[in-house]
């Protein structure tokens, strides 16, 4: 649904059209207004275009620097969840392993265990005998 909003920027009203929040038109204008109005209260002879242009000019400035961080942090998140990945390989393939020497482990103290009572069993049949 559009909205029509009416605001005044520097002193000059404004009818915008928008699918946005009468509120959230009201804080772009409010901020706008007072960064011209700032811009104007410390330089005379700069006129209300001018004004308008050096705030786009930072508006531009801060936007760019924003897509910019958003993108550098959407690239670490990226890398983060990489290494998460690999991580998770690196340890199903440790506890692979490690149930395999488990077993391992198991089957030689198995086999250690028949070992001995068999020496046992013959060093007894060698006494008896």
């Amino acid at each position: 649904m559009v909205n029509k909003v009416r605001v005044t920027i520097a002193g000059a009203p404004y009818a915008i059209a928008t699918t946005d929040s009468e509120k959230y038109i009201a804080s772009l204008a409010k901020r706008l207004d007072e960064d011209i109005t700032k811009l104007l209260d410390t330089n005379e002879n700069l006129s209300v275009t001018k004004a308008a242009v050096f705030c786009a000019m930072d508006y531009l400035d801060e936007y760019k620097k924003s897509t910019g961080s958003a993108e550098n942090m959407r690239s670490q998140i990226q890398d983060y969840i990489a290494d998460a990945a690999r991580a998770k390989l690196a340890e199903d393939k440790v506890r692979t392993e490690n149930e395999t020497l488990r077993r391992e482990n198991d089957a030689l103290r198995e086999q250690l265990a028949r070992l001995q009572a068999k020496q046992k069993a013959d060093r007894e049949a060698k006494t008896e005998a």
